[in-house]
């Protein structure tokens, strides 16, 4: 995978999360990846389990907007922003109970707005080896 490949696999990965195509994304993984979100979550390792994950996050109502990717000169690795909204149920809450952003008095109507630097490691054929979410609580923020 030359540089641009690798961002346009980047930049993939959030076209197929706005699509909502649960089997083409997971497509986008090796069957061992790694999904890491280094702010407390458990690592997501898998297909079955990268499956769950994002069809909690689809039935949410999850879109990204991402942002230009870069890549690493190490042949391995992109970069991306992205800024993802997502009704506030079912993940929202779990955000609240950890104190990192205040719950919506409207819960049921509500959004979370949340950037993200996404570190992307493929392999030679552009398989996601393992994706690494950053983000922290000022990066959280409560729409409606």
């Amino acid at each position: 995978m030359n540089e641009f490949a690798r961002k346009q696999r980047a930049q993939e990965h959030s076209r197929r999360i706005n699509a909502g195509d649960l089997d083409a994304l997971v497509e986008l993984y090796a069957p061992d990846a790694v999904l890491e979100d280094p702010v407390g979550h458990p690592p997501v390792t898998g297909h079955a389990q990268l499956r769950a994950h994002y069809a909690r996050l689809f039935s949410a109502r999850l879109r990204e907007q991402a942002e230009q990717p870069v890549a690493g000169q190490d042949a391995a690795h992109a970069l991306i922003q992205v800024v993802s909204e997502m009704d506030y149920l079912p993940v929202g809450p779990s955000y609240a109970e950890r104190g990192w952003l205040k719950a919506p008095d409207a819960p049921e109507t509500a959004r979370v707005r949340r950037t993200a630097m996404l570190v992307i490691r493929m392999d030679p054929s552009g398989l996601i080896r393992q994706l690494k979410s950053y983000w922290g609580t000022s990066d959280l923020t409560v729409l409606g």
